[in-house]
C-alpha cells in the first residue's frame, strides 16, 4: 500500500455493530466481576489486589477504546445518512 492509499483509507473503524456491542457488553461484564472480586479481596492479599487492578485498568482502557469506535462508527454513519 502507497503512502497515497494510505491517506486516502476511511478513518472510521472497519468493524461490525454487533461484533462491538459484544465487545463492550463483554468488557463491562469483565470489569464488574474484577470489581467484585477487589472488594472482597482480604487486606493481606496484596499480590492478587495488584494483579486484579492491573486487569481492571487494561479492561477499562480497552472500554474506552471500543466506545470511542463506536461514537466514531455511528457518527459516520448518519453523516452517510443525510
Amino acid at each position: 500500500m502507497t503512502f497515497t492509499d494510505k491517506r486516502k483509507r476511511s478513518r472510521t473503524p472497519d468493524i461490525e455493530p454487533g461484533l462491538l456491542e459484544q465487545g463492550i457488553a463483554q468488557l463491562n461484564m469483565e470489569i464488574q466481576i474484577l470489581t467484585d472480586w477487589l472488594e472482597n479481596l482480604d487486606a493481606s492479599d496484596t499480590e492478587l489486589r495488584v494483579s486484579y487492578k492491573d486487569m481492571l485498568q487494561s479492561r477499562k482502557e480497552m472500554l474506552r477504546s471500543l466506545e470511542a469506535q463506536k461514537s466514531e462508527l455511528n457518527a459516520a454513519q448518519s453523516s452517510r445518512s443525510r
